[in-house]
């Protein structure tokens, strides 16, 4: 299974980077994890995003969902005549898109003419191609949800998607090969009362006490990007920051060969404390 970056970049655009979008591919199967706006116009330098078996979407902001609109519009007028990808989407989510279409003049069934659309369950495992993703609710003002996609292997990789720091993402982290997990805020003062997104230090916390064999951290401000850098380089080899085009093969454990640099639980943050909050994540 292979990870490739598309969009690290959080609801307001940057230059650099589209909103949220990543790639996981695994013997013939793509699937599109998020699809805000710009990811389908970065995504064809990787593939033909007609190419796709299918996306999946966490949660219905649009930094996270709205270039299903540039997708659609590379598909048929009429939606017939070529492979339909599945889109899985957060429940209620089939009417949004039709309100969607609405607002863009578009004829209600404009989606569904050329998607296999579909809602997923809160725990509710569902398959596309040779992947089998399942749903995680999180913590963020909406509803929203992390993805635990698994391949054959066994390879485990866990997509936190928008979410503020939570025993429920630490619970769907747990020995993760992969975890992709956001850093939005500088600080927990930016933030409302009811968390909606985690800090550089909360998202090295949570991965820590998860004992995550690699972090990529995202959603993320790009003029914050050399600071992101430097505390995942301080937080040891396992943590990465994500930018358009990384790409990180993800294997199971078993097929890993022993490193000398494998993490310890509750280290490997860099000299980053575990405060009150963050110990209450690691129990």
């Amino acid at each position: 299974m292979r990870l490739t970056v598309i969009g690290s970049g959080p609801a307001a655009p940057e230059l650099d980077t589209p909103a949220s979008g990543n790639l996981v591919s695994s013997d013939g199967t793509a699937v599109l994890l998020d699809c805000g706006y710009g990811v389908v116009g970065r995504l064809r330098s990787t593939i033909d995003p007609r190419a796709l078996d299918g996306v999946v979407i966490g949660h219905l902001h649009a930094d996270h969902f709205l270039d299903l609109a540039a997708l659609r519009y590379m598909h048929p007028w009429n939606g017939g005549g070529d492979r339909r990808p599945a889109v899985w989407l957060p429940p209620g989510g089939r009417s949004r898109l039709v309100g969607l279409a609405e607002m863009m003049s578009e004829r209600p069934s404009f989606f569904e003419e050329a998607f296999d659309l579909a809602e997923y369950e809160s725990d509710g495992p569902f398959e596309i191609g040779d992947l089998k993703i399942t749903p995680s609710p999180m913590q963020h003002y909406v509803p929203a949800w992390a993805m635990t996609v698994a391949d054959r292997s066994g390879a485990r990789l866990v997509y936190g998607g928008d979410t503020g720091p939570t025993d429920r993402l630490l619970a769907a982290a747990r020995r993760a090969d992969l975890l992709i997990v956001e850093a939005t805020l500088r600080s927990v003062g930016e933030d409302e009362v009811t968390r909606g997104h985690c800090t550089l230090d909360e998202a090295i916390a949570i991965a820590s006490a998860a004992e995550v064999d690699r972090t990529l951290i995202t959603h993320y401000p790009s003029v914050r990007r050399a600071d992101v850098q430097a505390a995942a380089l301080a937080a040891g080899t396992r943590f990465s920051v994500a930018v358009p085009g990384t790409q990180i093969d993800v294997v199971p454990a078993s097929d890993r060969p022993a490193t000398a640099d494998a993490m310890v639980p509750g280290q490997g943050t860099g000299g980053v404390a575990l405060g009150h909050r963050e110990a209450a994540l690691a129990v």
